[in-house]
């Protein structure tokens, strides 16, 4: 068991340890926007990818009514079957690569946004996390740690055999 700490050494240790979380939060809020970032760009690269092959495809579709209109049936045939195989693939690409752009473009549901702003307010004292709940509760419950309660006594976690 270790010795506990003074209230000058906890007290010193603070401003270290807010800079300390402050240099987390910020990495953590660096790891989620480049996720983010890399989902949009791996997106718009499928995207670009389709685009090549929609060239690919209206070309054999030209090919394909030239050939149509020169001979009558085995060549413009062969080519229509070929853009047909241009169109599946084009459909895969894009389809994919807007599944992937909708599901990264949202910025806006960050969990270290919502981190940050539960320590702003724990830190100015409002105690409650920015979307109004307590932010202990995001905190994993163990049987012998009670808490304080909103009167100011403590209160027992559940399964507090106390």
């Amino acid at each position: 068991m270790r010795p506990r700490k003074s209230l000058g050494d906890l007290l010193a240790e603070t401003p270290q340890m807010i800079v300390d979380l402050a240099k987390a939060e910020i990495q953590h809020l660096k790891q989620e926007l480049s996720e983010k970032a890399k989902g949009v760009g791996v997106g718009g690269a499928l995207l670009a990818a389709a685009g090549v092959v929609a060239i690919f495809l209206f070309s054999w579709l030209l090919y394909a009514a030239y050939q149509g209109l020169n001979v009558v049936f085995a060549p413009w045939l062969s080519a229509l079957l070929v853009s047909l195989l241009l169109l599946i693939v084009l459909a895969i690409l894009a389809l994919v690569g807007l599944r992937l752009i909708k599901q990264n473009k949202d910025f806006g549901d960050l969990e270290a946004v919502d981190s940050i702003k539960d320590d702003v307010n724990m830190v100015r004292g409002l105690g409650h996390a920015a979307d109004g709940t307590d932010p202990l509760d995001d905190l994993p419950t163990t049987a012998a740690a009670p808490r304080p309660s909103e009167s100011g006594g403590l209160t027992r976690v559940e399964g507090d055999a106390r």
